[in-house]
């Protein structure tokens, strides 16, 4: 039987057709699609003519469209729907990748030839976006050991199969992890703080209510739990599921952190962070410890503001961190007036994604949404929409998987099922994946202020997928150095919170009325509280990530250990001796992120700054946004990031406008 993902799919922009995907069969089109590309690369390298862009470059760039094709399905399935079949797969598949893309960036023969069109790079003629790609190539070829010695070249070929079978380890552990980590309630007393409609979701047919875990460490549901020990189970298991028992993680952790040290020295870097920051803003560890330098005092004192506000009004001289969403709910209550259950009635999940992310979109950049019901999707949850330009010409795809699943990772992302390209006559499809909790059949998915900005956040990330207006794939999107990939998501966050947007959105899911306006007046008068203890935290995991990465000899120490050591400088609240962060921290260990976790708080600074140009001239001006669009979100990776800010704001972004928006720093007077 022949595959049905040998070829590509034949509906609407080639999206995958799910209906007539079996997971049994991505092991072999995984397997299939790289030994195509490695017959692609000989063909390459045994070519006798002089090197040029046609007979190398160009043809190194196909060659990994149908893997690319491929795995763009398999992983996002991996993600977000995953069973025994693909778990199994991927733990074959990974390491084998990591020795394809070994045959690839460690070849010799090709490797020269990409070197010889490189150092005649000024002599070709091409444009900029070729040149770009021959660049983009060099230097990931030099980056991943292609100067090494055949003998270094093997140790580092070892070193990466190994780090892609504990990557693929940590992954599964922590999802097995997660999807038993949960809390079973017998006592509806122990539940008191929730709505009816959240116990609801919660109930179980035996009686009892489950509370499961959903995201990494922050559980939305402690800030409306009014039992203490109800929040500390919650936060206990939410903190330590991957600390203990069958599914621990601590040994994997220890040994990928090793690795990656051995990986960086074999390549002639000091440490992981220097060799992984090459390709990024910041270039270099030293400059992301200023960055946190520059940071901490303009948050750290707000901090201790805001905890002094907390415990007079708890009367509480230990406020412990399973306390602190609760009791800052308490002062937005009391201080504000402010009630996140108050608040959820006007947030309902789709009418705050089609009449708020979608219409600001519109507002925008002119972009329509029309909803798919007729594509084949791989869960009946997820829901498909068709962009459309101002003038009706067709833009793309986006898939919505909203709800939280034993099957699916904690946290939110997005990601690419058809990378754009013009080179491949490729429109976007992309898609978001959230973890919010599902509601009984036929009640609504009302969400906090928090989720409702996730939503924003995440599809921020899908426009710069969806506005690529790039030759190459390699190149496309969000195929962006990591520390300006959160700008467009970050920056999209901003529409959430404006009172003179939310209105639009902010409707009570029964009565179909508007938020009245004075509550939407106190969420923008409480908005700015609890600001510097999220960018204290948000920059505590920077610090965790950048300690472990700039180790100078190995980890030898307990991780919660080094953990405590690694956050003294930040660490106001009680630490927890059981809790341990490191334990599940995906990002760094498993999700592209390690030695790059400050780019979420980078990139604050760089949304800030270009919010601030669109506060300027009008929150919605059509200008500033197809400057924004043409400038930031359709270049993808074509051009060096700091060039496009630069161009776009005529300036570099500094931290003032983030402070100021976050109520870190006073107005600027002028």
């Amino acid at each position: 039987m022949i595959s049905s993902l040998s070829q590509k799919s034949t509906l609407p922009y080639g999206t995958p057709d799910f209906s007539s995907i079996r997971n049994e069969e991505f092991r072999t089109s995984l397997l299939e699609a790289m030994d195509s590309q490695a017959l692609s690369i000989k063909e390459i390298i045994e070519n006798q003519d002089i090197p040029t862009i046609e007979n190398t470059l160009l043809p190194l760039e196909k060659s990994n469209q149908e893997l690319r094709r491929i795995s763009n399905i398999f992983y996002a399935l991996a993600s977000a729907h995953t069973d025994k079949i693909i778990q199994s797969t991927e733990k074959e598949i990974l390491p084998l990748f990591a020795t394809h893309q070994d045959n690839i960036y460690l070849n010799d023969s090709l490797f020269q030839r990409i070197k010889y069109l490189y150092n005649n790079r000024n002599s070709l003629n091409s444009d900029t976006e070729t040149l770009r790609l021959l660049e983009y190539y060099y230097d990931n070829f030099t980056l991943y050991g292609a100067n090494l010695s055949e003998e270094k070249k093997e140790e580092l070929k070892k070193i990466n199969a190994q780090l892609a079978s504990l990557v693929n380890e940590f992954n599964f552990y922590t999802l097995e992890a997660r999807k038993k980590a949960s809390i079973i309630i017998h006592n509806e007393e122990e539940l008191k703080g929730l709505s009816y409609e959240e116990k609801q979701a919660l109930k179980q047919a035996d009686g009892t209510w489950k509370i499961d875990i959903i995201n990494t460490t922050q559980q939305p549901i402690l800030a409306s739990l009014e039992n203490e020990t109800t929040r500390k189970r919650v936060f206990d298991v939410a903190w330590n599921r991957a600390s203990r028992g069958a599914y621990a993680t601590e040994n994997i952790i220890l040994d990928i952190i090793t690795l990656r040290k051995r990986k960086a020295n074999l390549l002639g870097y000091k440490n992981y962070a220097e060799w992984s920051l090459q390709k990024s803003m910041a270039k270099n560890p030293e400059t992301v410890w200023a960055f946190f330098d520059q940071m901490m005092p303009h948050t750290f004192e707000k901090v201790k503001e805001e905890a002094k506000i907390l415990k007079e009004n708890t009367l509480s001289e230990a406020i412990q961190p399973y306390d602190w969403n609760y009791y800052t709910e308490k002062i937005r209550k009391n201080n504000y007036n402010l009630d996140e259950n108050e608040l959820k009635p006007y947030f309902e999940l789709f009418n705050v994604l089609e009449k708020g992310v979608f219409y600001a979109t519109t507002l925008l950049y002119g972009i329509t949404f029309k909803k798919r019901t007729d594509l084949p999707v791989y869960h009946p949850d997820v829901v498909v929409y068709e962009l459309f330009e101002e003038d009706n010409t067709p833009l793309g795809l986006f898939y919505g998987d909203f709800y939280a699943r034993e099957e699916k990772k904690g946290g939110a992302w997005m990601s690419c099922l058809v990378t754009p390209s013009k080179f491949f006559e490729q429109k976007p499809v992309v898609y978001n994946v959230c973890n919010y909790i599902k509601p009984k059949e036929g009640s609504p998915c009302l969400l906090t202020f928090s989720e409702v900005e996730t939503l924003f956040h995440e599809f921020g990330h899908a426009l710069h997928g969806i506005f690529a207006k790039t030759r190459y794939s390699s190149l496309s999107g969000t195929n962006v150095y990591w520390d300006f990939v959160e700008l467009p998501s970050q920056f999209m966050e901003n529409y959430a919170s404006r009172p003179e947007f939310l209105h639009t959105f902010a409707k009570h899911y029964q009565t179909g009325e508007d938020m009245p306006q004075a509550l939407i007046d106190r969420i923008h008068k409480a908005h700015n509280f609890n600001a510097a203890y999220a960018c204290m935290r948000q920059v505590s995991f920077g610090i965790l990530d950048m300690a472990y990465y700039t180790l100078k000899t190995p980890l030898s120490e307990d991780i919660r250990e080094f953990e405590h050591k690694a956050w003294a400088s930040v660490q106001l609240l009680p630490s927890l001796e059981e809790a341990c962060m490191t334990v599940q921290f995906g990002h760094i260990m498993s999700g592209g992120y390690a030695a790059g976790y400050y780019s979420y708080k980078w990139a604050e600074v760089l949304d800030a700054d270009a919010f601030s140009a669109f506060v300027e001239r009008g929150l919605f001006s059509r200008e500033v946004a197809s400057d924004f669009r043409s400038t930031i979100l359709s270049r993808g990776g074509t051009v060096h990031p700091q060039i496009l800010y630069n161009k776009f704001r005529g300036k570099p972004a500094t931290i003032d406008a983030m402070l100021v928006r976050d109520g870190l720093q006073p107005p600027v007077k002028e």
